[in-house]
């Protein structure tokens, strides 16, 4: 699994070249609602709608345990703020079969700075 080239989708919504399965299964779990996606192109579309002139990500941890690898986000844009929990499964042929999203939900500016002030964090 290449982290770099899963944030780099991230930042851009532009799809790698045969990183993702071209009939990958997407679960989207966010705050008050899920939704699933079939198909890489699907799942770009969705990543451009999400943030269309594109975003910053950080990466936090990544864990793989066999063909499964977590990987930890935060993503700004200029209107909101996300962390995130993926799962991302390798399918045989070595392409990401399906992407499974926990997101905290995006938060506008004022939910980020409410949050620094009511509940300041230990860790980043």
């Amino acid at each position: 699994m290449d982290v770099d080239t899963f944030t780099g989708f991230l930042r851009t919504g532009d799809l790698p070249d045969r990183f993702f399965a071209p009939d990958v299964f997407c679960d989207l779990n966010v705050p008050a609602w899920r939704f699933q996606l079939q198909g890489a192109a699907a799942l770009a579309a969705w990543a451009k709608g999400e943030a269309p002139h594109g975003q910053d990500v950080t990466t936090g941890r990544v864990v793989a345990a066999g063909a499964t690898t977590a990987v930890e986000t935060v993503l700004v844009t200029e209107r909101s703020y996300a962390r995130n929990l993926w799962l991302l499964r390798d399918g045989a042929d070595g392409q990401v079969d399906e992407v499974v999203l926990y997101c905290t939900g995006p938060w506008d500016a004022e939910t980020v700075a409410r949050q620094a002030r009511e509940a300041p964090m230990i860790r980043p």
